[in-house]
């Protein structure tokens, strides 16, 4: 236990009775979270902490029961009091942290770890080895979890050692202290994964027949399920066992084609055809405006509005709907994308689809579905609509692509549409950040649309010119520390000194204009970041969660210069400090540390403050 607790622990009812929603408290066993992003399902917003011990258990009942709750506390923690510098966790946040505290209170049963506070390096490598053999949850089970899943939980056990302070249980010691958890889990370029593009041909075939059904089957399909319902309704009112006979003769009379020139001639075609259409829907919705699968399925009545574009007396279509990502809000945010004139149309379709539904159930969702288990009329999540575009494929007949179907996902088309208009028109990446609500078009650009397009004239002043400083230093300097210093020093001497000063400006001005190179600056020195060669896990910049001085000197990025060596001293002076009373474990940490800090001085030539 903690010596000197922080003042929020002394009082446990005061952490156990707070809120975690308006149903449940942190203390409760049972979680119900007000998660209300749309897509989601039931289960994603309930967690249980009644869990049952492991059947390998090296530890007491009573071990594992102050184990959740201290699980639960320090999940509390995150919420109310976050390390520095980061956000509150949201209650989707903290459901994903219960998640991965389950399965980490497992191993710690099975490896006999009553506390958090016996967590220490050697302890987190037998968790790595332990989490590459878990099977993967995605895929039926198939193949071990990804590396990215096992940083997920190095970064809670790294969160724990952070929130040490105001816990009475966590690490004692820094359990990840040479290294990131993305290098400690192997997460790399490599192996982390990417949610890929749609390939341009099976891209356009299932645009196109989504396109097709909505334009020119729309209104038949539509006629087709309202004769359907009405011939229903009053065959249920003369007789009940003779209303499936009265809707086949009305349709049958109604001699309605359906896309494929099937006859929509019966309840089970018309109903076919109606599911298919709102998947039609849908992949227009997503493909021509490039809308999160959230803020589709939360879409509503009255969708679609108009508005003038400026003096020109012209009047544009939105659509409008919430934005949950990074939004406080647990309602999302109303905002409104530019809506082309098939997706106003899909719109319609849909008001008139869902509308039995939303009258049925007094919602107003476009998106619904009723629950066949239970008759409960629903949203539609995220798994059941990526399951339902899949099947409008296969009913289609998408072409295969590299001789087997694409499997789609509700975010390919995301990145799919961002693809479309970058490489159709390179100068639309600011107002393709502006539709895609993100915060800065090198997230457009970097994580939608590839690494073949770069920034151009579109990137941030203040940032081009502190790399140019950065540049024009670093090409004159003769001494520098870090891998990517060393290789300018052994490459730069014909842009030192006066003479080089015009051929300086000169390959400055070249990189500023032909690349998207930026240089990053931090206390201990600077990254000329190159994503493929990041040691910190970053993509479009450095990874400041991953950053550290050891992980950056052995990052082929690292530049120090002079203007750096107080920091190496000052770092060199401290682990000297705690050297004499440190235990053989601890002091090999340090001199590795005080190590690093005597090359780095020795590479930029300052020996001062020799200890």
């Amino acid at each position: 236990m903690n010596q000197h607790p922080h003042p929020l622990t002394q009082s446990s009812q005061s952490w156990e009775d707070a809120r975690l929603s308006p149903w449940s408290r942190f203390g409760d066993d049972e979680w119900r979270l007000d998660i209300r992003t749309a897509g989601r399902r039931a289960d994603q917003k309930r967690f249980s902490w009644a869990l049952a011990m492991p059947e390998h258990t090296r530890i007491g009942n009573s071990d594992h029961v102050q184990l959740v709750r201290a699980a639960k506390h320090f999940l509390w923690s995150m919420h109310y009091h976050p390390p520095s510098g980061r956000k509150r966790s949201s209650p989707a946040s903290i459901h994903h942290k219960a998640m991965l505290l389950r399965a980490l209170l497992e191993w710690m049963a099975c490896e006999g770890h009553s506390r958090f506070a016996g967590i220490d390096p050697a302890s987190v490598e037998q968790l790595c080895k332990w989490l590459r053999c878990r099977p993967a949850r995605a895929g039926g089970g198939k193949g071990n979890i990804s590396t990215a899943t096992i940083t997920n939980y190095l970064l809670v056990i790294k969160d724990l050692y952070r929130q040490r302070e105001k816990l009475n249980d966590a690490p004692l010691v820094d359990p990840l202290p040479l290294e990131t958890t993305y290098e400690a889990a192997g997460h790399t370029r490599a192996t982390q994964g990417v949610i890929p593009f749609i390939p341009e041909d099976v891209a356009v075939a299932i645009l196109s027949e989504a396109l097709r059904w909505v334009e020119e089957h729309g209104d038949t399909i539509v006629a087709a399920e309202a004769i359907r319902r009405e011939a229903r309704a009053q065959g249920l009112r003369r007789c009940k066992r003779q209303a499936s006979d009265h809707v086949r003769a009305a349709l049958r009379l109604a001699s309605l084609a359906g896309p494929s020139g099937e006859r929509l001639d019966g309840a089970y075609a018309v109903r076919h055809a109606a599911v298919h259409l709102v998947e039609a829907c849908y992949i227009l919705i997503a493909g021509f405006v490039g809308m999160r699968p959230s803020e589709i399925l939360s879409m509503k009545t009255g969708a679609i509005e108009h508005h003038p574009i400026g003096g020109t007396g012209v009047n544009q279509a939105y659509v409008v709907s919430r934005l949950f990502k990074t939004v406080d809000d647990l309602d999302g945010r109303r905002e409104r994308w530019v809506a082309p004139a098939p997706v106003v149309r899909a719109v319609e379709l849909l008001e008139q689809l869902s509308a039995p539904l939303r009258e049925a159930s007094g919602r107003d969702d476009l998106f619904l579905v009723k629950n066949t288990q239970y008759g409960q009329i629903v949203p539609v999540t995220h798994m059941h609509i990526a399951w339902r575009i899949n099947d409008f494929a296969r009913h289609v007949g998408i072409p295969d692509h590299d001789g087997k179907p694409w499997r789609f996902s509700t975010h390919q088309f995301r990145k799919t549409f961002a693809r479309f208009i970058a490489r159709r028109d390179r100068t639309q990446l600011l107002g393709l950040a502006e539709h895609f609500k993100h915060a800065s078009v090198a997230m457009t650009a970097r994580g939608y649309v590839g690494n073949d397009f770069d920034l151009h004239g579109l990137i941030d002043h203040e940032a081009r010119a502190e790399t140019a400083a950065a540049l024009d230093r670093l090409l004159a300097a003769k001494r520098l520390g870090g891998k990517m210093g060393e290789r300018i020093v052994a490459g730069n001497a014909r842009f030192r000194g006066r003479a080089g000063e015009q051929l300086r400006r000169d390959y400055v001005a070249f990189i500023l204009k032909e690349t998207d190179l930026r240089i990053h600056a931090c206390d201990y020195g600077w990254c000329v970041f190159q994503q493929e060669t990041s040691r910190c896990g970053g993509e479009l910049q450095p990874n400041d969660a991953g950053r550290a001085p050891a992980v950056c000197l052995s990052c082929a990025n690292m530049v120090i210069e002079a203007k750096h060596g107080a920091y190496w001293r000052d770092r060199r002076r401290r682990n000297a400090a705690l050297l004499p009373e440190a235990n053989p474990m601890t002091a090999a940490v340090l001199n590795e540390a005080i190590g690093q800090c005597e090359r780095v001085l020795a590479q930029i030539g300052d020996d001062d403050g020799q200890d």
